[in-house]
């Protein structure tokens, strides 16, 4: 039962994002320290980036990068479009590393060294662990993003701090 609803909730919600925005929110999380297991605002891991960059714009996402595998559709890297999930082998063998594709060969994404930051996907490093990539967003241009407010009043502080 579960499953079905989650399976709702992110084709309803998703509805209300777009790729741009999704990329907008996320690029605004830059420089925000890593920590493994902490989904605080200024401080989160992989999944948490991802799953509070996805909330901000309407869609509800699962907490671990594991559950997070299980959302979506494959698309091939040849397909790959801003917003979609890109996982990777780095720790432990099956997805343990998540990031948000940006466009032009680049993620976003929370590190361990330096915390939530640009890369290149066809960096050696990326390159060799890659898994999938997954297409949460549907295929045509939706309406404007669902934003909570404390989320943009968040996001507006920290931005005006740095």
């Amino acid at each position: 039962m579960r499953g079905r609803f989650l399976v709702f909730f992110l084709v309803y919600s998703t509805a209300y994002a777009n790729p741009g925005n999704l990329v907008l929110t996320a690029l605004s999380y830059m420089e925000r320290p890593y920590q493994f297991g902490a989904n605080e605002l200024y401080r989160l891991d992989c999944s948490a980036f991802v799953q509070r960059v996805f909330m901000a714009n309407g869609i509800r996402m699962p907490r671990t990068t594991e559950e997070q595998y299980k959302v979506g559709k494959v698309v091939s890297l040849a397909e790959l479009r801003e917003g979609d999930l890109l996982f990777f082998s780095t720790y432990k063998k099956g997805p343990s590393h998540v990031g948000i594709y940006i466009g032009n060969g680049k993620m976003v994404h929370a590190s361990e060294s330096t915390g939530v930051t640009v890369s290149r996907i066809d960096e050696p490093y990326w390159r060799g662990r890659f898994l999938l990539a997954k297409r949460v967003l549907p295929q045509t241009q939706p309406q404007a993003p669902v934003h909570t407010r404390d989320e943009i009043a968040d996001l507006i502080h920290i931005l005006a701090n740095r």
